[in-house]
């Protein structure tokens, strides 16, 4: 059994290379959409990444700061 040492959180904000994205899902292995603000409906399509290739951003939720 493969063991993740990353794990991402639902409705969480995460930077995936230059663009941010939210969590669709909890786990090793999620659905992410792309946030573009510049857009009527800000979510783009869905997209499946390992959660070791996100980076958590501050989020105004947590007070502006990364959720631990």
């Amino acid at each position: 059994m493969t063991q993740h040492a990353a794990y991402a959180r639902q409705g969480h904000r995460y930077a995936m290379g230059d663009r941010h994205v939210l969590a669709m899902q909890s786990g090793p292995v999620i659905t992410v959409r792309p946030i573009n603000p510049a857009e009527p409906y800000p979510l783009g399509e869905s997209i499946t990444v390992k959660a070791s290739w996100l980076q958590p951003v501050a989020m105004v939720y947590f007070g502006n700061e990364v959720p631990t």
